[in-house]
């Protein structure tokens, strides 16, 4: 029990040590001291088997073994990692390699080069590896030959060996190669929301602004405002729920700022028509279109109807080539028109066309029977 306490000490001085380091270091860290004292101890143990049956073969290769581990838990116990991890590989390269050279051919030796291959694909990269790996066909090449020589070999061992090797080593390095693209793609991942993160405060500070100087009533004012942010909210749900954390399929997010302004404004009953295509659209682009439909739909249900008596709202969301279409189309009284939108005092017609130049986006409004807004982007 103690030895165990002791051992689960070490690996937290291990990590307090390595503590500024990536994640990958420390984990690195931990796995080759543990790698060096297992090393150590059986090594340690097979020796003395050795030397206690006067079995002279492997003396240099395990002499090799236990010095090695023991500087590699030293160095890493002294913060110098890098150091320990290639004392440790060559240390590993050469001992095998002298076995296979000089060792006795009974045993399948054949077996210690996907212990090579493992090690360095555990502490270094795969393009090291793969060189190992090819340095171990080398060293297969001459085992078998000094079998050759000896007369004790079969081609069925050989085939055996070979394929086993060459299965082993492909797979090995696939899967590695694999799980480096998934770290490579979560660090990717975690940039992207830290970058989201800083735009979405910025949008926030910049609605904050907006509002500063809004002196109407402050109930009204702040709803405004939790709309706005939900817009942006409902953009960050779906990619929350999706396994694409890049684009999203923006009809879905229509719907729900539909669904939320319909539910905001229950007592005041609008027929909404949605004639939305799935069309993907990057994040960049979906959330500042998705904060310019909120604006433009809620200033239907605002203004549009206090002389209609039965409110309808159509919605129209296409591509053409590479071009997309955001149409919002009421049966309201329409506005006084043309727009000059840089002009315009009102907050949600100033955020339209901040949000509009942020995404290069050309907004057109004319009267129809009723207003009709058209995004194009």
């Amino acid at each position: 029990m103690m030895d165990c306490t002791r051992g689960f000490m070490f690996l937290k001085k291990i990590q307090k040590m390595y503590a500024e380091e990536n994640f990958l270091v420390r984990v690195r860290a931990i796995y080759l001291f543990t790698f060096n004292a297992i090393a150590f101890v059986f090594a340690g143990i097979t020796f003395s088997v050795f030397v206690y049956e006067g079995e002279l073969t492997y003396r240099p290769s395990f002499i090799l073994l236990i010095t090695a581990s023991g500087i590699s838990i030293a160095l890493i116990l002294s913060g110098r990692f890098r150091w320990a991890v290639w004392i440790t590989l060559a240390s590993v390269l050469l001992g095998i390699s002298l076995g296979i050279f000089f060792g006795d051919l009974e045993g399948n030796h054949v077996l210690s080069l996907p212990i090579l291959v493992i090690v360095f694909l555990l502490f270094t990269n795969i393009q090291t590896t793969i060189f190992v790996s090819l340095y171990s066909f080398f060293l297969m090449y001459i085992f078998l030959y000094r079998m050759h020589g000896g007369g004790g070999l079969k081609t069925s061992f050989v085939v055996d060996s070979v394929l086993g090797f060459l299965f082993f080593t492909l797979m090995s390095v696939l899967t590695v190669n694999l799980l480096n693209l998934y770290i490579k793609e979560k660090d990717e991942l975690i940039k992207e929301i830290h970058h989201r993160v800083r735009n979405n405060l910025q949008v926030l500070c910049g609605l904050a602004d907006l509002h500063k100087n809004d002196w109407s009533d402050s109930k009204k004012v702040l709803i405004k405002f939790q709309n706005r942010i939900l817009a942006m909210s409902e953009v960050h749900n779906y990619l929350y729920k999706s396994d694409n954390y890049h684009k999203i399929e923006f009809s879905q997010i229509i719907e729900r700022i539909v669904a939320d302004m319909k539910n905001k404004n229950d007592d005041f009953k609008v027929n909404v028509l949605n004639h939305s295509e799935r069309i993907e659209l990057p994040i960049e682009i979906a959330i500042p279109c998705a904060m310019i439909f909120n604006e433009l739909l809620n200033n239907s249900f605002m203004h549009a109807f206090k002389e209609t008596k039965d409110p309808n709202i159509e919605i129209l969301f296409s591509k053409t080539g590479e071009n997309c279409n955001l149409t919002i189309k009421d049966n309201g009284t329409g506005i006084p028109l043309p727009i000059d939108m840089k002009k315009q005092k009102t907050t949600g017609f100033t955020l339209v066309h901040i949000l509009s130049k942020q995404i290069r986006a050309n907004i057109e409004f004319f009267n129809d029977n009723g207003l009709v807004a058209v995004l194009k982007f």
